[in-house]
């Protein structure tokens, strides 16, 4: 019996194609269209080297712009027809309901592309992106190297401020000082960085790494009681047992000795002298992360990878590291899932109560982690809680859990294992509460600043009514590492409020609707400083600290400040001198001290790496514009660059006093450099000082309770007085005289005309332009 096909008709083919096989995708062409129409190599630059080399550079095109940068706007995109034989002439319904034919010219390729088109219409989500664009995120970039500079990235503000943004857009005002910046990165790297020869990965290698035991212990017992209370990762008798363990020799694995030296290089960032030490400590379990033996998804390989993210923390707020940290939290999401740490540990029937609880917060300890990496950096939240049913941690110790353990006696010691707990859980919570909402900011479609507000109002009045008493602001700590706890709290909701409301005001013109939220956003920003300058205050050890933990936070608030006064200054449009009681001035001279603070600690601090030196060097440009900028009746366009011109003198001298330090620590001669400043010009005629009212609600604009919404310091005091104010004074219902006032150490005086660093005085009573 013959086999014929006379069942099937050429339809029935048509039918199955265009049911079960896919049209193979049409890739978009990066070459010009002369080069594809020759079939020569394009350079992909516009135009291109082979239309430049035949004399036709305005008929270089492309289909799809490489860089809208160097293509006009004016030359529509090129539509690649999916079609893969002759183009075809019959007819197609146009969106308005006509038939309509199209030809195209002889000229066109058998792919159906045309040289020249007619402008496109937009798509609706082309139209929807131009209506909404995304609010105070910043696209940077060329074709072959992009980023995104969200809105909660500290150098977000700097975009909307003129003279910050020409500096880092290198400008050609600023290109003296970019070129010295540049020498001074290279000899920062140079210093910084970890030279040594590499060592093995076994265990034998990686215990040669360890120091002796006493010294070992001593750096242990310093990371447990400061980076150990903060993140819940390690239980320090089970961390105890194991070193007592890898000292006598029964315990050999490299996970665990990786485990110790992480922990002591941790506890070495707080010393000077042995910060290097540490670094290569963690260049040693770095170059162990590819080795099989940290293939194996367990809590140990977890813990490793946590600690050594702490770590790429702390280096991230000296030098340029911060996305080294990308491909980390990637490894570990992997890990964690693989392991299921995401999931309710009771799923799982083999796993002991002890290590139920240790999933649960390492787990919690990654989303931290992971959320605090996010909002540093200005990208999106990558971990998605609404997937994961992991319960927070239980508000009692892993001792109790652990058959092991023989407990400890030490009531002070318990009661502050106990607070750590609390802390570590009420840190998960405010997690749960900013980790969806900084995913909404980041999404393509974002909601209103209105929603998003509501929402976190909500999240966050829920947030504070099971919040633990000793966790409250306004509680007195026990010990300073309660008060960092206390502090890591506030400043985390205050900033994120201010993140929220920069949503709604960075990228928008100027108008007289938004003084109310510039108000509170300055409310915000004030607290967050205040907070930070009363831990860096409390010890040497908690200023590093601080300074590791809050320098985004620090960084944007002052930044953010300094362009709320700009944008205030824009809608009064007032003389700041000849109406020293104004808001303007008070913002003024109290955005002057926090900068020159700021700045004065990231002074001893910009030796660390290039981070610290590039904050240190817009405090001081931040510092020289706003101590200078007047509104004034000269000439806008002179009066600019005259402003530019200063700022860059500024720069230019502080790189080279910060070049000079370098120089100096590369020679053994640990010295940091002070830059001296001009003594500040006070006012000239006394005038009448202020009284503030508080209010008694405590309420700020988004109803959230003190301290986070109204600052923690008053607008001003009597220690910001200049000695030439009158002598009686009335602040906030109370009667102050000459002695109840004094100097600012290293100002002169709250009230100053002028602080260049070293750079001559403004001398005329010049008037504001809107640089800011």
């Amino acid at each position: 019996m013959a086999l014929t096909f006379s069942h099937l008709s050429a339809d029935s083919f048509v039918e199955q194609q265009l049911k079960g096989r896919k049209r193979p995708r049409v890739r978009e062409a990066v070459s010009c269209w002369q080069c594809r129409t020759r079939k020569t190599r394009c350079d992909r630059e516009s135009p291109c080297g082979q239309c430049k080399h035949r004399g036709i550079p305005s008929e270089c095109i492309y289909s799809t712009p490489k860089d809208r940068q160097h293509i006009s706007r004016s030359r529509s995109r090129l539509r690649v027809t999916s079609s893969s034989s002759a183009p075809s002439s019959s007819p197609q319904l146009s969106p308005e309901g006509h038939i309509q034919t199209h030809t195209p010219p002889e000229s066109c390729s058998s792919r159906g592309e045309t040289p020249e088109s007619t402008p496109l219409t937009p798509s609706p989500t082309e139209r929807h992106n131009a209506a909404h664009p995304p609010r105070g995120n910043a696209y940077k970039g060329t074709a072959f190297k992009t980023r995104l500079m969200g809105l909660s990235h500290w150098l977000a503000p700097c975009n909307e401020m003129t003279v910050l943004k020409a500096m880092l857009d290198h400008s050609p005002e600023f290109h003296t000082s970019r070129k010295a910046f540049a020498e001074l990165k290279s000899q920062l790297r140079a210093h910084n960085n970890v030279f040594g020869s590499p060592v093995g990965t076994d265990s034998v290698s990686l215990r040669l790494l360890l120091p002796d035991r006493q010294e070992c212990e001593g750096w242990i017992a310093k990371y447990f009681q400061g980076y150990g209370r903060i993140y819940g990762i390690l239980d320090q008798p089970t961390f105890a047992r194991d070193l007592g363990r890898i000292y006598t020799g029964t315990l050999d694995h490299p996970v665990h000795i990786c485990k110790v030296l992480l922990v002591v290089s941790i506890a070495m960032q707080g010393s000077e002298q042995e910060r290097h030490r540490g670094r290569r400590l963690t260049r040693a379990v770095e170059d162990c992360i590819p080795t099989p033996k940290f293939q194996k998804p367990c809590c140990g390989v977890v813990q490793v990878l946590l600690l050594l993210a702490i770590m790429k923390n702390i280096l991230a707020s000296e030098t340029e590291k911060m996305y080294d940290l990308l491909p980390l939290h990637g490894l570990i999401r992997e890990i964690t899932t693989s392991m299921g740490l995401h999931r309710d540990p009771a799923l799982f029937v083999e796993v002991t109560p002890y290590f139920a609880e240790l999933r649960k917060r390492m787990w919690w300890c990654f989303v931290r982690l992971n959320l605090e990496y996010s909002i540093r950096s200005g990208t999106q939240f990558s971990l998605r809680l609404e997937d994961n049913d992991c319960p927070l941690p239980l508000d009692m110790s892993l001792r109790a859990l652990e058959p092991e353990s023989e407990g400890t006696t030490d009531e002070r010691l318990e009661m502050q294992a106990d607070n750590d707990i609390k802390f570590s859980i009420a840190a998960a919570k405010l997690a749960q509460v900013i980790g969806p909402l900084h995913q909404a900011l980041y999404s393509p479609h974002p909601p209103s600043t209105g929603e998003i507000q509501a929402r976190l109002r909500a999240g966050f009045r829920k947030f504070l009514a099971e919040l633990p008493p000793a966790l409250r602001s306004g509680t007195k700590p026990v010990d300073p590492i309660e008060e960092l706890q206390q502090s890591l709290i506030s400043i985390s909701m205050t900033s994120f409020v201010s993140i929220t409301g920069l949503s709604g005001t960075l990228g928008t013109p100027a108008d007289t609707s938004q003084r109310s939220q510039l108000l509170e956003l300055w409310d915000n920003a004030a607290s967050v400083l205040h907070q930070f300058r009363s831990l860096c205050q409390i010890s040497l050890e908690m200023s590093t600290m601080a300074c590791q933990l809050f320098w985004t936070d620090a960084a944007r608030s002052a930044m953010a400040s300094c362009w709320i006064l700009g944008r205030l200054r824009q809608l009064d449009n007032t003389r700041i001198l000849c109406h020293p009681q104004r808001t303007e001035c008070v913002f003024r001279e109290l955005l002057t001290k926090s900068l020159v603070f700021l700045h004065e600690l990231w002074q001893t601090r910009y030796h660390l790496g290039v981070v610290a030196a590039k904050l240190n060097l817009l405090l001081a440009v931040s510092i020289n514009v706003t101590s200078n900028l007047y509104a004034d009746d000269v000439d806008p366009a002179a009066f600019r660059q005259r402003l530019f011109e200063s700022a860059a003198t500024a720069a230019e001298v502080l790189i080279r006093s910060m070049q000079q330090g370098a120089q100096q620590r590369q020679q053994q001669q640990y010295s940091v450099p002070i830059i001296i400043m001009n003594p500040p010009l006070l006012m000239p005629d006394p005038v009448g000082y202020p009284t503030w009212e508080v209010p008694d609600n405590n309420a700020g604009l988004l109803g959230i309770p003190d301290p986070l919404s109204r600052a923690s310091t008053p607008l001003l005091g009597p220690d910001f007085l200049p000695l030439d104010y009158p002598i009686d004074v009335e602040f906030a219902g109370a009667m102050y005289t000459s002695s109840d006032f004094g100097l600012i150490i290293g100002t002169g005086g709250m009230f100053q005309d002028n602080m260049t660093l070293g750079l001559p005085p403004f001398m005329e009573q010049q008037g504001m332009a809107h640089l800011w």
